[in-house]
């Protein structure tokens, strides 16, 4: 049986490899006027709670992708290739995941809407493959140009949720309901992954805030 977990609370992880599905419904009214497109990104944090480098930062337009089709199945050979392969930005984001060097986490194909019966976006992580200085993987999800689209904010989205589960067994393991109010926030801090000796554990952040990507990149850069 999956643990489910609320704010602040913190579970262990048994499972080294697994998928992270994060799931949200744009409210009707929010895309009358302006498309609402959310993003997932991992920044993966040393003991300074600072990224490396930018490419332990995994989001929409990372530089090293992964080829994969529009539902997010890896094509072979599995190899990272450079973000130039593709002619638009739009392309790259369709038709490619996100990863870090070590392909550790790799992030998922784009989705610009939500969707009420599954996961909107998903991640696929593999502990075993994290840079021993890596300490904490934080897990986002902010909202692409909110200001600019007439200042959008959590308060259009519902039913958010993340959950950790075996992509083998489609069991999941952990389950984190947003049921926090971020009416005025336009980015949240969902979960952290946290190095603990030997193993790993996964705390429910609820994090909000204000700014859009930009104000999570300089946090953590």
């Amino acid at each position: 049986m999956a643990i489910r977990i609320k704010k602040g609370d913190s579970a262990n992880l048994t499972l080294e490899k697994f998928s992270v599905g994060l799931g949200w419904h744009v409210n009707e009214d929010a895309t009358k006027i302006h498309d609402f497109d959310l993003d997932v990104s991992a920044f993966m944090v040393n003991a300074s709670d600072k990224i490396p480098t930018d490419d332990y930062l995994v989001f929409y337009n990372s530089e090293k992708r992964l080829k994969a089709e529009k539902d997010g199945k890896l094509t072979a050979p599995v190899e990272i290739v450079p973000y130039t392969l593709w002619k638009s930005n739009d392309d790259m984001r369709a038709e490619s995941r996100p990863t870090d060097p070590n392909m550790a986490v790799i992030g998922s194909i784009d989705n610009e809407k939500g969707d009420d019966n599954g996961d909107a976006e998903t991640l696929d992580i593999d502990l075993r493959k994290v840079p021993a200085d890596i300490n904490r993987i934080i897990i986002c999800v902010s909202i692409y140009d909110a200001v600019a689209r007439g200042g959008q904010n959590f308060s259009q989205v519902s039913n958010a949720y993340i959950r950790i589960y075996d992509p083998d067994t489609k069991k999941d393991e952990v389950i984190y309901d947003l049921t926090e109010d971020f009416a005025t926030s336009v980015s949240v801090e969902f979960v952290e992954l946290r190095r603990t000796g030997s193993s790993w554990e996964v705390k429910a952040l609820g994090v909000g805030h204000k700014g859009e990507f930009d104000e999570l990149v300089n946090k953590y850069a």
